[in-house]
């Protein structure tokens, strides 16, 4: 995947000036002319919401979970994830290799939930001790 292309040259379709000013439209434009490499994790979690562009955009989201499995942006911890997750099944039919990515996301996302909640009984054993 090359990294310094825009969604608009991936996918070679220029989709012009909004035609609706909301702000969500108008970032969904603006997103789609900036290099996907370039693309924050709040960006990656708002186009999957909007379904723009998953082919180029799930597999950086992916990317980014398997270092943190609750990467956020500005929804919070875990945004990034409950995005991924609420990409439609013939997405992941489609896409298989991808499908097998996620299902090493979510084997991390449980070995770090299974740690956090290990930590945080001790932490509360401590204190009600």
């Amino acid at each position: 995947m090359n990294y310094s292309q825009s969604l608009e040259q991936l996918e070679n379709e220029v989709w012009g000036e909004p035609k609706f000013s909301s702000s969500l439209v108008v970032k969904c434009h603006e997103l789609r002319k900036i290099p996907i490499g370039e693309l924050s994790v709040e960006d990656l979690r708002l186009l999957i919401g909007q379904n723009i562009g998953l082919p180029h955009i799930v597999p950086l989201a992916i990317e980014c979970l398997l270092d943190n499995p609750l990467n956020g942006g500005y929804m919070g911890s875990g945004a990034l994830l409950r995005a991924v997750l609420g990409v439609d099944a013939a997405f992941w039919r489609e896409n298989p290799m991808l499908y097998v990515e996620l299902q090493a996301v979510m084997a991390e996302f449980g070995r770090v939930s299974r740690e956090l909640l290990e930590k945080w009984s001790a932490v509360a054993m401590e204190i009600e001790d």
